[in-house]
């Protein structure tokens, strides 16, 4: 992940603020940001802001910005002034309450682009503290994790949400190993949200009270978005569907289900793509496939596009026996990669473009062009590349003579031509083949 620290004039306290922002390092465009807002942030900020890159690098969560709300100086509770008594604020805590909802959410949005899902997390007091938040039924925040709260006299009243506004999601982690105390009020706590209706869990797990930040920072998090679709469990609900429903109306049902609950959409990535796009072609779903098509084709209208995406959408034109708009999509997908300097990730793409694609258009030369400049990218696998060339040229009774010299050298390399799923049989029976194309135009 990356840390950023910025810094701005706070129109609440007259002076210069700061705050800091964990993302990933590499992120797909177009992409709006659910926001993971952190008080305590000197010790809580580094071990909730690895465990969401780490979840949503592998999409268990969706994109996630992770924000350190920093005290005028590091550990400075004052700045809350909270009364956990009366659950009230003092000057200095209307102030920073103020800060957050205004001055630190308008500047974030002003460098991110946020969905309008915004989480906060405290600890121990901090986690009373968002009783204050939850009681004042705050716009600004749609779900809350509060890590062992410290007991409370009396649990604060919870007045009753307008109809138009959702219940907020609450998540409440105790320590077993922590005192007696603040489990039983965060099991009180627990009950009084249930009533309430709103959307709340609360776990009692192996830790104490400062440990429960590193324990339990994973099972908050993937809690939290227990009913986020990921693309793991899209593969089983198209599975367990099976032919019976429209792939489209799939896609529309759990997209609509993540944007409600999450105010995620599903992202245009390759993966993506293809657990939809694929799935129909695979069961013949004609108005799905042309739905989903025009969809993509719609989204990867941007020139920054995700280049795996690019790939993915052509290699499935191809399977469909589109040809030219799948040449579209595998040139910008090459493109894409060469301007992020990422040409060693084009192997597979360069493959079904040279040999599925580019013949189809008559464009053999291209494509020989392009097996070519493999072996500059990938040095240590030129035998693979020469095969390929070998493969392009039997398949389109295409420069026979230089496909033959390009087999006998890939032959020569049978450990790297398995290492890519070839036999070395199967490479001498197409020289062979290769052979006796030539021998034939020869009589001819």
């Amino acid at each position: 992940m990356t840390v950023k620290e910025h810094s701005f004039k706070s129109s609440t306290y007259h002076d210069t603020r700061s705050f800091r922002v964990a993302l990933p390092t590499s992120t797909t465009q177009n992409i709006k940001y659910n926001i993971i807002l952190v008080l305590d942030a000197d010790y809580i900020f580094d071990v909730i802001a690895s465990t969401a890159i780490y979840l949503q690098t592998f999409d268990y969560i969706p994109p996630t910005a992770v924000i350190a709300i920093d005290y005028s100086s590091p550990g400075n509770r004052n700045d809350i002034g909270y009364d956990m008594q009366n659950n009230s604020l003092n000057s200095s805590g209307k102030l920073f309450y103020n800060y957050i909802n205004t001055d630190l959410i308008n500047e974030i949005s002003k460098i991110l682009p946020m969905s309008g899902f915004n989480t906060i997390i405290g600890h121990s007091y901090t986690a009373s503290y968002l009783n204050y938040f939850i009681s004042k039924n705050n716009d600004s925040i749609s779900s809350y994790i509060l890590f062992s709260p410290e007991q409370m006299q009396q649990i604060p009243n919870i007045e009753t949400h307008l109809p138009t506004k959702r219940h907020p999601i609450i998540r409440i982690i105790t320590g077993l190993n922590d005192i007696e105390e603040r489990q039983s009020f965060g099991r009180k706590l627990y009950d009084t949200f249930k009533e309430k209706q709103y959307d709340v869990k609360i776990d009692n797990i192996e830790a104490d009270h400062m440990s429960i930040i590193t324990a339990g920072a994973m099972k908050a998090l993937t809690e939290l978005y227990d009913k986020y679709y990921n693309i793991d469990s899209i593969y089983n609900i198209i599975d367990q569907a099976g032919t019976s429903v429209p792939i489209w109306d799939s896609f529309t049902k759990i997209n609509d289900h993540n944007k409600t609950y999450y105010n995620q959409e599903f992202p245009i990535t390759g993966s993506y793509i293809s657990a939809f796009l694929w799935a129909a072609i695979q069961t013949d779903d004609k108005e799905s496939i042309d739905r989903l098509q025009n969809y993509y084709e719609n989204a990867l209208k941007d020139e920054k596009s995700d280049p795996n995406a690019l790939g993915v959408m052509g290699d499935l034109l191809c399977k469909i026996g589109s040809f030219e708009k799948a040449d579209h999509y595998l040139q910008r997908c090459l493109e894409r990669y060469k301007e992020l300097g990422q040409n060693h990730e084009t192997l597979y793409w360069r493959r079904v473009y040279s040999l599925k694609v580019l013949p189809k258009l008559g464009q053999c030369k291209k494509a020989w062009k392009i097996l070519e400049e493999c072996k500059k990218i990938y040095p240590d696998d030129k035998a693979i590349f020469c095969y390929y060339q070998g493969v392009l040229s039997t398949s389109n009774d295409f420069r026979i003579k230089e496909g033959i010299e390009q087999l006998k050298v890939a032959i020569k390399y049978p450990d790297i031509l398995s290492n890519n799923f070839i036999e070395i049989n199967e490479a001498k029976e197409l020289l062979n083949q290769a052979v006796h194309m030539e021998h034939k135009d020869n009589i001819d």
